[in-house]
């Protein structure tokens, strides 16, 4: 059996050691927190030029609003834009292809057993 003494002894050291980690797991939660606020703080400084006046800033229109020939506009102007992009893209696939396929084939030296 272990005496009185004993059992007082393994509770204090059980109690320090649970102080002791403690007191490094919040070291360190405190230097973690000291980066953050350090980030938190650059990301301020990079965003503070994103500061701009509330009168420059365009609000965003609602169609509910708007009358509907804008509406049709608006619609119409995207639908041409979305258009174009397309065709232009179907254009530049079609060169492409065109001068992949250009090459003679009458001129190409071929290999000994493929004539």
């Amino acid at each position: 059996m272990i005496a009185w003494w004993g059992w007082l002894l393994i509770w204090v050291g059980l109690v320090l050691a649970l102080l002791i980690m403690l007191a490094v797991v919040a070291w360190v939660l405190f230097r973690k927190a000291m980066v953050l606020m350090k980030d938190l703080s650059d990301v301020v400084d990079k965003t503070a030029i994103l500061d701009v006046e509330t009168e420059k800033i365009s609000k965003p229109q609602i169609a509910i609003l708007a009358e509907m020939a804008q509406n049709r506009d608006r619609h119409e102007a995207q639908r041409e834009r979305r258009l174009g992009l397309t065709a232009a893209r179907r254009e530049r696939r079609l060169e492409r292809g065109k001068k992949i396929t250009r090459r003679d084939a009458s001129r190409m030296q071929w290999p000994e057993g493929w004539s």
